[in-house]
């Protein structure tokens, strides 16, 4: 009866990167290193600058967001202007169902630009005749508010984590694809050895 043969693995070592750097630097004088060994090395060594580079790089495109549209918020904050506005109509609820704290009424207004008219976010249950204060745009026209703070913060942050996302899935995809191979060499390398040793080894001729 036959015994099939079946992959000979030998068990992983423990080694610290500093290892495998002095490894792939070919520093390390141990006869027992393999050339399999040395290129696994490389490749750790090469995956730990890799992903230091991926930090970096999220770092930077982080604060490259921050600095664009923290520059953005503040030009649009200087083309912003607070004038107050009145209610010429009830409040019209925005929600569809009730409790809703979002509303718009018709409003007018008076800027340097000339008067203006037009609908303005309002709390829910403000009557006609109510003072509410708008930001208006240089040409007098209601604007929103530049970005805050904590908002550009947020979409840094999250741009920095998609970098590190999207980049480290690839390091880690070719890395991996990396290993696999070294492995599949080195298992084909052991087998040709083996079969030269083997008869030797147990007196099979």
């Amino acid at each position: 009866m036959s015994v099939a043969a079946t992959p000979h693995r030998q068990p992983a070592s423990r080694t610290t990167l500093r290892q495998h750097v002095r490894r792939a630097a070919g520093l390390d004088r141990n006869p027992l290193c393999r050339p399999f060994d040395r290129a696994y090395s490389r490749l750790v060594t090469g995956l730990a600058v890799t992903v230091l580079a991926t930090f970096v790089v999220a770092a930077v495109a982080a604060l490259a967001v921050f600095r664009a549209e923290a520059h953005t918020a503040e030009q649009t904050a200087r083309h912003r202007h607070t004038v107050t506005a009145v209610t010429t109509g009830p409040a019209l609820s925005d929600g569809l169902r009730a409790g809703s704290s979002q509303a718009h009424a018709p409003a007018g207004w008076t800027y340097p630009a000339g008067p203006g008219t037009g609908s303005i976010a309002v709390p829910v249950g403000t009557p006609a005749g109510a003072t509410v204060p708008i930001r208006l745009d240089d040409a007098g026209m209601p604007a929103g508010e530049p970005k805050g703070t904590e908002r550009i913060l947020s979409d840094s942050v999250v741009i920095g984590l998609g970098t590190v996302a999207v980049l480290g899935s690839t390091v880690e995809g070719a890395f991996v694809l990396r290993r696999h191979r070294l492995e599949r060499l080195a298992e084909a390398d052991w087998e040709s050895a083996w079969e030269q040793v083997e008869p030797r080894w147990s007196g099979r001729r």
